[in-house]
């Protein structure tokens, strides 16, 4: 069975089926931010290390292997419907959504149609940034008007060294906070140790990442 093929023209691996046998990855970011991104959304990111700077959480031995991830939900309000803008978390029967993954270099595009309603998230890490872009557009190809939500998710690992975050679960409860600042979420780790930027592998400091929503208006 064929899953994906290359695009030559735009140097792009595309996987056509989602249901791959196992998650096909690709590798987002710069030469101190790092992401890996599975053909469903799957993946972690970290800043320098994957090891001692983990920012998105990753379970070893996860079943699947690629969750938790960055996801996008949409809600149908007049059905009550609801599924995701990658085949998987949701994961709806293929006899009514269509899923396509384009692989690029430093970029990976996720484009779905379901129920009348297509999306298109783009995932990348700008050039020389310290952060990553989930770019989504939604378009209505129904013949009605559409009442939706959209509700975006990612795990935060509660302690930037990936070993302590999935050990010491009882521990690190105490030390995290999330806090809404101006519309952005602040989420700091460690938070009653002082800061020590200039050694980094010190991972009993305290350290902050943060997450904003941007973008225009929706029509």
């Amino acid at each position: 069975m064929q899953f994906g093929h290359f695009d030559d023209a735009n140097k792009e691996y595309v996987i056509t089926r989602p249901n791959t046998p196992k998650s096909w990855s690709n590798y987002l970011g710069s030469t101190e931010y790092g992401a890996i991104i599975t053909n469903n959304a799957g993946g972690y990111s970290f800043y320098k290390s994957g090891g001692m700077g983990r920012i998105l959480r990753m379970r070893f031995n996860a079943i699947p292997m690629d969750q938790p991830g960055r996801y996008i939900y949409f809600h149908d309000h007049d059905s009550a419907d609801f599924w995701s803008a990658s085949w998987q978390p949701v994961g709806k029967s293929l006899r009514d959504y269509q899923s396509t993954c384009r692989h690029g270099t430093g970029y990976t595009v996720i484009s779905s149609l379901y129920a009348g309603i297509a999306s298109e998230v783009t995932y990348f890490v700008p050039i020389g940034a310290l952060f990553e872009i989930w770019r989504v557009r939604v378009i209505n190809k129904s013949a009605q008007r559409r009442h939706l939500s959209a509700f975006t998710y990612a795990e935060l690992a509660a302690n930037w060294h990936a070993i302590d975050d999935l050990l010491n679960i009882q521990y690190v409860q105490y030390t995290t906070t999330m806090k809404l600042i101006d519309g952005i979420i602040d989420h700091g780790t460690n938070i009653h140790i002082p800061e020590d930027p200039d050694h980094f592998d010190n991972k009993d400091q305290g350290r902050h990442t943060f997450q904003a929503l941007v973008g225009a208006q929706v029509a």
